[in-house]
């Protein structure tokens, strides 16, 4: 398993993710955050413009990208990842200043399908034609976003769905909430963004 950690790093990585005898890889400041933790890096990637102390990289593996380039430092982190496992998971990068690197980051889902991205808050990921056992574990909502004209099943939740057709861009599928631990989804066409989350 090969975790990417992007800005923004959960509080307390080890709470989010089991890292021991997994890879981890370190997107630009992300860097110093995981040193905080006492968090081994196993690779740093980025053009490390928002790193504030370089003197952080002077012991750990590392691939400097240029700043002039076409690829952000999380998606080059995660091509550099798959070509070295099947199992990656995209832990940060949701939160922050910037939300265009969030909506970047969702769109690496279509290029990575099997792609899990989580957080303190949040698990994501890309789900096609298929039928899904959603645990609940920690979190409180569901929601469900089209990528394309989708039809879904959705039992268990307060808002049960029964060969619903969600057309692109609908937002009807937000906030939905678990009302039993395992939760059956049945996407029979289409593409969609399953989100779980909390608020707190």
């Amino acid at each position: 398993m090969i975790y990417v950690v992007s800005p923004k790093v959960p509080k307390d990585l080890r709470k989010v993710v089991d890292i021991e005898n997994s890879v981890i890889y370190a997107c630009d400041s992300a860097v110093e955050e995981l040193i905080k933790q006492g968090i081994r890096i196993d690779l740093a990637i980025g053009d490390f413009d928002s790193l504030s102390d370089k003197s952080l990289l002077k012991d750990i593996k590392v691939i400097t990208l240029s700043k002039m380039k076409d690829d952000s430092d999380t998606a080059y982190a995660l091509r550099h990842a798959y070509q070295h496992s099947d199992n990656v998971i995209l832990v940060g990068g949701l939160q922050g200043k910037r939300i265009d690197h969030l909506v970047a980051n969702l769109l690496l889902l279509e290029k990575y399908p099997e792609l899990t991205i989580i957080d303190d808050m949040n698990k994501i990921n890309r789900l096609e034609k298929g039928i899904y056992n959603i645990k609940r574990t920690h979190f409180k909502y569901l929601s469900i976003f089209p990528f394309e004209d989708s039809t879904i099943t959705l039992e268990g939740t307060l808002y049960p769905l029964d060969h619903e057709k969600l057309f692109m861009y609908d937002v009807i599928g937000l906030s939905n909430e678990f009302i039993r631990d395992d939760v059956l989804l049945e996407v029979h066409e289409g593409t969609i963004l399953l989100i779980l989350s909390n608020e707190k």
